[in-house]
């Protein structure tokens, strides 16, 4: 992961993660965050929404707004 990622999406004094070595969510938290870097969207225009579970932690290390919902109503709350 680039270190300018790292500065610039993320809550770096909650890192290092608390993933299983060989999951597969800090790869996707680093394929959105370069997706949003590629696309050049305004971070404080970004919204991460999680439900409950392993996956949920990505949000509380991405320095976008957030919002952590309750089990199975992700996408609620997303709309």
């Amino acid at each position: 992961m680039s270190s300018q990622l790292v500065q610039q999406y993320y809550r770096s004094d909650k890192l290092p993660h608390i993933w299983c070595p060989g999951c597969g969510h800090g790869i996707l938290m680093r394929a959105v965050s370069q997706a949003i870097d590629n696309l050049k969207l305004d971070k404080d225009k970004v919204c991460i929404v999680s439900g409950i579970g392993c996956s949920s932690r990505a949000p509380g290390y991405m320095d976008f707004n957030t919002l952590h919902t309750t089990h199975g109503r992700a996408l609620a709350f997303a709309t």
